[in-house]
């Protein structure tokens, strides 16, 4: 007859915590990469490491995210939040209490997106680089849907940006948009797609 307490006493405990808290967690994975690597990154004054690297960092909102390296400009913004969908449920289930602890411990944020990729700027007078393996991976990673949507369709102006600066031969062009294609099949990470693009086609 004590089991329906027991059931009771664990359902309070379990609300008294936020479903939010409970299910996702008061932190969350985070990967960050940047060009070039071993940039120091900095989240809200807490030091996470040098890219490319993917850390736990505390559910919240307006943290603030830095991205330094000698040589280089530093890069500073704010890091992107949504509603967990589990805070939601958490009012249903757990009403005020429930999502009160949720709001106290931040895992009433999620971050969206989860992966981040900074180009920093050369700290010199024109702050611009001419660096191909550089300019591959911008644009992958800047327009990755349209990149892979033209890949996918044979063709359309990013894709012809890329393959200019892989230095492929006009009548080759076909052949290496349907390689690349391939490529990209192969790597849904945008960041290791590049790589292996500048790799394969040895670009300098």
């Amino acid at each position: 007859m004590q089991y329906p307490l027991l059931i009771i006493l664990a359902a309070l405990a379990f609300l008294s915590t936020g479903c939010a808290s409970v299910v996702s967690g008061t932190d969350q994975k985070l990967t960050f990469n940047s060009e070039p690597e071993e940039a120091t990154v900095t989240v809200s004054g807490r030091v996470l490491g040098k890219t490319p690297l993917t850390v736990p960092v505390d559910r919240g909102s307006n943290q603030s995210i830095t991205f330094e390296k000698e040589g280089y400009e530093t890069y500073t913004a704010q890091l992107s939040t949504t509603t967990n969908p589990w805070f939601f449920g958490n009012i249903v289930i757990g009403g005020l209490l429930g999502s009160t602890t949720d709001g106290v411990s931040g895992a009433i944020h999620e971050f969206s997106p989860d992966q981040y990729f900074v180009t920093l700027k050369p700290d010199t007078p024109t702050g611009i680089s001419t660096s191909k393996p550089r300019q591959i991976k911008e644009i992958i990673i800047a327009f990755s849907g349209e990149f892979r949507h033209q890949l996918a369709s044979g063709g359309g102006e990013k894709v012809d940006t890329i393959v200019q600066l892989l230095g492929v031969d006009a009548s080759e062009k076909a052949t290496t948009i349907r390689a690349l294609n391939q490529l990209a099949l192969a790597n849904e990470n945008d960041l290791e797609l590049a790589k292996t693009i500048i790799e394969v086609y040895d670009v300098q």
